[in-house]
């Protein structure tokens, strides 16, 4: 009898060791945003607890910090407040006056949920489906976390802009599922950075800081460098003072890679015939330092 009771005992202790909490103490997630000449992040905070429709919520407050790179203007703004609640490793939102679930970590492969939209007008239908395609467990800061990699409905014009989702963390993408409908139409753009008392820090890499406005620590040193044409077709040429090693990197609004290059010369030009018409970020650096870092349109 003891020896089944402590095999149960270890067997409770460890379900609870793998059930994570869902905006625990000090929760904060930082996303990186930018649209067109306006750059910088989303802060989601956890500030406290309400009941909304007869469940216990956490309230997450969303806010965006930017600059504007042609008015040269910092701002910050409310976007609003999100209610959530987790029960059985099922996160829960509420929108359009009912709860829907935003992940589901009891998911397998092949199964779905219905996602709900933003609240009020928006440019899509109201709802979509999300498709688990894959699972996994990977342990990030000494904590196993069980992942999903999903992908929208065949018919849903709602998806998370990242095909992957972590318990506690999150998407990796923003945290709510973003519009598919329309282009450059969104909230927030992927993970920076994730916090909270008993998890510590996380950070993607993606951004220096979690609280870093891209390219704001740089406009003094973007006098060493210029290019041209802006907005550019198919051709971006790259001009600096710097002697020497350069690297040059575009990215497109997501962090994604796209461009890689290196030269010796002060001047390049570089073919993006093959990227999309969209917002891009270029980056020009040498072995000590980062020479320029701007925006560019791509038409």
């Amino acid at each position: 009898m003891k020896t089944i009771l402590l095999s149960l005992g270890l067997f409770f202790v460890t379900s609870l060791a793998m059930t994570q909490d869902w905006a625990p103490a000090g929760a904060t997630w930082h996303y990186d945003w930018a649209s067109f000449w306006v750059s910088g992040y989303v802060k989601i905070q956890y500030t406290g607890d309400t009941t909304v429709a007869g469940k216990t919520c956490k309230i997450l407050k969303k806010e965006r910090y930017t600059y504007d790179w042609n008015q040269h203007v910092y701002s910050n703004e409310l976007i609003g407040y999100e209610f959530t609640y987790e029960e059985n490793n099922v996160v829960y939102y509420y929108r359009n006056n009912q709860f829907f679930e935003v992940y589901d970590f009891n998911a397998a492969i092949g199964n779905s949920w219905t996602i709900s939209g933003w609240n009020g007008t928006n440019p899509c239908d109201s709802t979509g489906t999300v498709v688990v395609e894959g699972s996994g467990t990977e342990t990030i800061n000494s904590v196993p976390l069980k992942y999903l990699k999903v992908s929208p409905g065949s018919t849903s014009t709602w998806a998370f802009s990242s095909d992957t989702i972590f318990e506690r963390i999150g998407s990796l993408g923003y945290m709510f599922p973003e519009p598919t409908c329309v282009v450059d139409v969104f909230e927030g753009g992927p993970l920076r950075c994730y916090y909270d008392n008993s998890f510590g820090l996380y950070e993607r890499g993606i951004a220096p800081s979690c609280d870093y406005i891209t390219g704001i620590n740089y406009i003094p040193s973007e006098m060493k460098a210029s290019i041209y044409p802006v907005p550019a077709t198919s051709n971006l040429t790259v001009e600096t003072s710097q002697t020497g090693m350069k690297r040059i990197e575009i990215s497109d609004i997501l962090g994604n890679k796209l461009i890689d290059a290196e030269t010796i010369r002060m001047k390049l030009t570089l073919d993006i015939s093959v990227l999309p018409a969209g917002v891009y970020l270029i980056t020009v650096h040498d072995k000590t330092s980062l020479i320029l870092q701007k925006k560019f349109v791509k038409i």
